[in-house]
């Protein structure tokens, strides 16, 4: 029977899981923090020069034979991944300095794929021979590929930082990295200015040389320099990036670069469903007339604030993003073939490429070294046996093969096999007077360059000058001018949502059972459409960029822009469209505050005495929203505490005890009267006066004091001696409570009984109509 192990599952859970995600940090989503590429995009690079010689000067190749040669000889992990990271390596709106020459569709900045890679070609772009040419140097440790067949390089003999200069991104096990790119001459200088003062610091090489990233597609950086400062020393934080914009003439508005990483299309599509929605009443149209470069145009209303309209497409749209920083990499152990991530900051990623520069150079001059010395070995074996030219032949032609040859004149000239055999292989007008000459003059200039070899790996601070000297030859042949402006924070565009909103007049309607919508005009409440076994509850004036709230049973008020109600002639939304209401939550007072649609307030009794003489009751200037319960309590609250928009859970006014509701909340002057009654008919008047004002959500006070079983019905508040609440009794006979039949009371009295059989059914409220300037 077959043997069978028993391990424990969760043993092996974790054990394979922790080599999946050592494979996927060190094999796929992060970079070398020495040349900055993933083992994808090496490879690619790799093959390309190794293999299919794809150089700078030489024909286009068709993407799918790249793809092929990588995918069967070191990374078989699928050829789309191969194919996109080669796509990714030749876009200039992706890579601060591409490495790949696309020819063909590669993509675009608006976002388009690349074609299929049967229809692509591609060769290395003349920066990228720089990350490989040392490689014919034996400059690198080379290790198996995935079936052992042949040899990669472990890591790129880079001459650049490409991890800085071109930046990348990727998404580990636990980790992921995203380095901004940057610009190519600063970040040399840095170098240098760090070769001569490796104590540098961090300060120094931020303020002097690279002030924030330098991103492909440009636009602004909006970081302050201390936030940058303080992100390269972290190694994390986020980058304010905003698109760049120019007024032409008093009509268009003309994008000319947008964030890293936004397509094109998708920004355009953005700011055209906001133009199309009204959102921006400021702009009218939006098109492309982007060519090589940027040109998002623009089109402005007439006389309409340009600044406004940039404002809101920074805030609703991606022209301004962040770009979050995270400067995790690979960085290699005494086991050159075993890298560990860790995040690191700015100034230790150019040591790092420095150091490993100097191992690269130093690796160099060896294997030069080394080639020199062979050749001078064999230049000397041809030398010796100058002398005895005539004899060496004698011995050649004498010999039974090459290899008895060749032992002769080892024996007889003192000489190796490499000499003997570099003989054997020479042609025999080669060692004529004339050639010998020109063997012993490369002899001298080998020594000599031998020589100064040796010098140079003795001396470090030559070959700091030796590496000072390639950067600068680097910098003078591929740096460009920077294209990402560091502008700092910009307070320029305040954001007022008013400004987009067209300010217009109309009506806000809401039904009984909670339904809302606005209407620019009507002709009367019974004209209104409400649903079927509905009535129109309040019906209020307004404009559209004023605020209108919805007080509830529950003792919640909910604030929301006149224009984000629903504009239509027809039933509306309901009102749990807008927030979020709980189960058996409604609706029970309404108030629009627009100043036009509001009671004046009360006159100061400084300038009109005679309004104030008769009320006995201390006085509170101002607007304010009285509500009582049911169960008698009542509270007055200044209306100016709920005029800006709520969240969706709305504010909480009143603290309600178990078992009570808010019955209905209106807006006092401070000079009416309460009027409400009870279910067991008992009816009560009272001076607003006597309520006294809180600032905050609170229990409130008694109104009304009740018997047992007794509840109120409703309420209204009277500012003439006409004006009163009208009830219903079971019987069906109708009472008007106002102050011309019933006495004004103090408030939590249990009021006057106005039906000794039977109870009051309801209370009559009427829709609640007011026109413009207040008139009702």
């Amino acid at each position: 029977m077959p043997v069978v192990d028993v391990i424990p599952l969760h043993e092996a859970a974790r054990e394979r899981y922790l080599n999946f995600a050592l494979s996927v940090i060190t094999s796929r989503a992060l970079p070398d923090i020495r040349d900055g590429l993933k083992p994808v995009q090496r490879r690619i690079l790799y093959a390309m020069f190794q293999h299919l010689r794809l150089y700078p000067d030489a024909r286009h190749r068709k993407s799918a034979t790249i793809v092929g040669e990588v995918m069967g000889k070191y990374h078989p992990h699928g050829d789309a991944a191969i194919y996109e990271a080669m796509v990714r390596m030749a876009q200039d709106f992706s890579l601060r300095y591409p490495l790949v020459d696309g020819h063909g569709n590669f993509g675009s900045i608006d976002g388009d794929a690349a074609a299929a890679m049967r229809y692509t070609e591609a060769r290395l772009r003349p920066l990228a021979m720089e990350l490989l040419e040392e490689l014919r140097r034996q400059t690198v440790p080379m290790r198996p590929n995935f079936d052992g067949t042949l040899f990669e390089p472990v890591v790129l003999p880079a001459r650049f930082p490409n991890l800085i200069v071109n930046g990348a991104s990727g998404i580990a096990v636990g980790m992921a990295t995203s380095i901004p790119p940057h610009n190519l001459g600063e970040v040399i200088d840095a170098l240098l200015y760090l070769i001569d003062v490796p104590q540098a610091p961090l300060e120094v090489l931020v303020e002097r040389f690279i002030p924030g990233p330098d991103f492909p597609t440009g636009g602004r950086v909006l970081n302050t320099p201390a936030s940058l400062l303080e992100i390269y020393r972290t190694g994390e934080g986020a980058i304010e990036l905003r698109g760049e914009y120019q007024l032409e003439g008093k009509t268009r508005l003309i994008i000319t670069s947008i964030p890293y990483g936004v397509a094109k299309s998708d920004l355009i599509e953005k700011i055209a469903e906001h133009i199309a929605a009204g959102k921006v009443p400021q702009l009218t149209d939006v098109r492309d007339e982007s060519t090589d470069e940027v040109r998002i145009v623009l089109e402005l209303r007439r006389g309409a604030d340009a600044d406004a309209a940039i404002a809101y497409l920074l805030r609703h749209t991606p022209l301004q993003m962040r770009f979050h920083v995270n400067l995790t990499c690979l960085v290699p152990t005494e086991n050159p073939e075993v890298a560990v991530p860790r995040k690191v900051d700015l100034k230790t990623l150019l040591q790092a490429f420095l150091e490993f520069r100097m191992k690269v150079v130093v690796r160099r001059l060896q294997y030069d070294l080394e080639q020199l010395e062979r050749r001078i070995h064999i230049l000397r074996g041809f030398e010796q046996i100058f002398g005895a030219l005539d004899e060496a032949i004698r011995i050649i032609r004498s010999a039974r093969d090459k290899a008895d040859a060749a032992q002769r004149l080892m024996h007889r000239f003192q000489l190796d096999e490499l000499q003997a055999d570099a003989i054997l292989e020479t042609k025999l007008y080669k060692l004529s007077r004339l050639e010998i000459a020109a063997i012993r003059q490369e002899l001298e200039e080998k020594e000599k360059q031998a020589a100064a070899l040796r010098a140079l790996l003795a001396d470090e601070a030559a070959r700091w000058r030796l590496i000072r000297e390639e950067l600068q030859a680097i910098k003078a042949r591929f740096a460009d001018k920077r294209r990402t402006t560091i502008a700092g924070p910009d307070e320029g565009f305040a954001y007022n949502q008013e400004a987009y909103i067209v300010d217009e007049d109309v009506y806000v309607i809401v039904s009984r059972d909670g339904w809302v919508k606005r209407q620019r005009s009507y002709t009367d409440v019974q004209s209104i459409r409400v649903r079927e076994s509905d009535a129109v509850g309040w019906v209020l004036p307004g404009s559209t960029r004023a605020t209108v709230g919805f007080f509830t049973n529950y003792g919640r008020c909910y604030t929301t822009r006149i224009e984000a109600l629903p504009s239509t002639t027809g039933y509306g939304d309901p009102v749990q469209k807008l927030f979020d209401f709980s189960d058996r939550e409604r609706v029970v007072g309404v108030v629009v505050f627009d100043e036009r649609a509001l009671p004046q307030p009360m006159p100061s009794p400084k300038t009109e005495p005679e309004l104030f003489e008769d009320r006995g009751e201390p006085q509170v200037l101002g607007l304010h929203l009285v509500a009582i319960t049911r169960l008698g309590q009542t509270l007055r609250m200044p209306i100016d505490s709920f005029r800006e928009p709520s969240t969706k859970n709305g504010r909480l006014f009143m603290r309600l005890e178990t078992g009570d509701e808010v019955l209905g909340v209106e807006v006092a002057r401070g000079n009416e009267n309460v009027c409400l009654a009870s279910r067991n008919g008992y009816v009560l008047i009272f001076p607003v006066a006597q309520i006294p004002p809180v600032r905050s959500a609170a229990k409130g006070v008694i109104a009304m004091r009740l018997g047992k079983g007794d509840e109120v019905l409703g309420f209204t508040l009277a500012s003439a001696a006409r004006e009163g609440l009208e009830v219903e009794t079971t019987r069906g006979r109708r009472e008007i409570v106002r102050i011309t039949k019933f006495e004004v009371s103090r408030r939590g009295n249990r009021g006057r009984q106005i039906i000794r059989r039977g109870q009051l059914a309801r209370v009559m409220l009427p829709p609640v109509e007011i026109r413009f300037n207040g008139q009702r």
